[in-house]
């Protein structure tokens, strides 16, 4: 059986006249959309259009569920509660629901976007809300994070749908921790296909101190918002495939 990976990009992050990224130019490279649902990014035209593309393109959707916070693109903390990020994650599951239904699609998975990414994934008081919220919205949503975060490991014993992911355009530290960029920068391509080659075959990703570090997963990411997202989503796709490795979302049947 050949091996797969699933690539994930954050998209849809566009609002009215101000565009950011080229989403249909990632669609042909990738196999999962993580879409914006309007509260770090996105508006409800983005997210219509977006949804289009990706049924255009066979590319498998998910919520990127994000904090109300336009402004800071979701990347700066806020102290929401426990029953405001239950509504919110609910809110915004139902919002992208709407156009799924129209357009004939399934959401695949749910993935958070910035810091809540890391509020949810690592944080006690938010761990069990956000797994409540996704649980009570849809038991079969893939719960998509950083692999070996505890958010993980509880939706796991819940018995929940879940994808560890390796984020292949951001840094690493010796601990593995990822590296939050407050605006993504541009990495080569070549390099950044080399990364996800490595993370996939090797299980190992190089960090900011030049050593490595282990790393698996099911699916590696593409940040949508990066000035060169495209042509990195196309180096990515090629060099997988080169290797024998196959691209597919993570529903799509091996």
């Amino acid at each position: 059986m050949s091996q797969k990976i699933d690539i994930n990009v954050d998209m849809g992050e566009s609002f009215g006249r101000y565009v950011l990224g080229d989403d249909e130019a990632l669609m042909p490279y990738v196999t999962s959309a993580n879409i914006a649902t309007g509260f770090h990014a996105a508006d409800p035209v983005v997210m219509e259009q977006t949804v289009k593309w990706a049924a255009q393109y066979g590319v498998a959707p998910g919520a990127h569920v994000g904090l109300p916070d336009m402004r800071g693109f979701g990347r700066r903390r806020i102290d929401i509660s426990p029953s405001e990020l239950r509504g919110d994650v609910l809110y915004q599951l139902g919002a992208l629901e709407a156009f799924l239904k129209v357009h004939g699609l399934k959401m695949q998975h749910i993935k958070p976007h910035g810091i809540l990414y890391r509020m949810v994934g690592e944080e006690d008081r938010y761990i069990e809300p956000f797994l409540d919220a996704c649980a009570d919205y849809n038991p079969e949503l893939i719960i998509m994070l950083h692999q070996g975060c505890e958010a993980l490991k509880r939706a796991e014993e819940r018995g929940l749908p879940t994808a560890h992911e390796i984020l292949i355009d951001l840094g690493y530290d010796a601990q593995g921790n990822w590296l939050l960029e407050r605006v993504k920068q541009a990495r080569s391509p070549e390099e950044v296909a080399a990364r996800a080659l490595r993370a996939v075959t090797e299980g190992v990703i190089d960090t900011i101190d030049g050593g490595d570090v282990p790393v698996q997963g099911v699916t590696v990411c593409i940040h949508g918002d990066a000035p060169n997202a495209p042509a990195v989503a196309k180096a990515v796709h090629s060099a997988l495939i080169a290797a024998g490795v196959t691209p597919a979302s993570l529903t799509e049947p091996t």
